[in-house]
């Protein structure tokens, strides 16, 4: 059965994060290493044993009512602890399935909207990824 984004929430510090429209979780890459030969016909690369550092992005509509990030009020670079709750899947599940990982908001972005139509005010923000992300299956 496949989890639905519907009821995921977003924390940081313990702090439910406010109105999330979207996000989209980090996934785990390996960077590669060039270790091509001179004398090679085709390029060779190994894996590196560093994980390169990835990025988590999540879009809220602003509202002073709930805990939003603001701009302005967030401390670029300062290390936060970030967890990803999912809905349970499995109606037999007592504990939803996390992500946890340590991250600094790298990007607070711009606050967006339209004037052609009544939509709320947007803000993305972009955290980099300063640990491995832990992930816990429901139970």
């Amino acid at each position: 059965m496949a989890i639905v984004a519907n009821q995921t929430t977003i924390t940081r510090n313990a702090s439910t994060v406010g109105c999330v429209r979207s996000f989209s979780v980090p996934a785990g890459t390996v960077k590669e290493v060039d270790v091509t030969c001179l004398d090679s016909t085709i390029e060779t690369y190994q894996a590196s044993t560093l994980q390169e550092a990835q990025e988590f992005t999540f879009t809220i509509i602003l509202d002073p009512a709930v805990n939003s990030l603001e701009v302005g009020t967030e401390v670029a670079g300062t290390n936060d602890a970030w967890e990803l709750e999912f809905p349970l899947d499995d109606p037999a599940s007592t504990t939803n399935a996390t992500w946890t990982f340590d991250g600094f908001i790298r990007d607070a972005g711009t606050v967006d909207g339209e004037y052609t139509s009544d939509s709320p005010l947007e803000q993305t923000i972009t955290v980099r990824l300063t640990t491995i992300v832990t992930k816990v299956a429901e139970s």
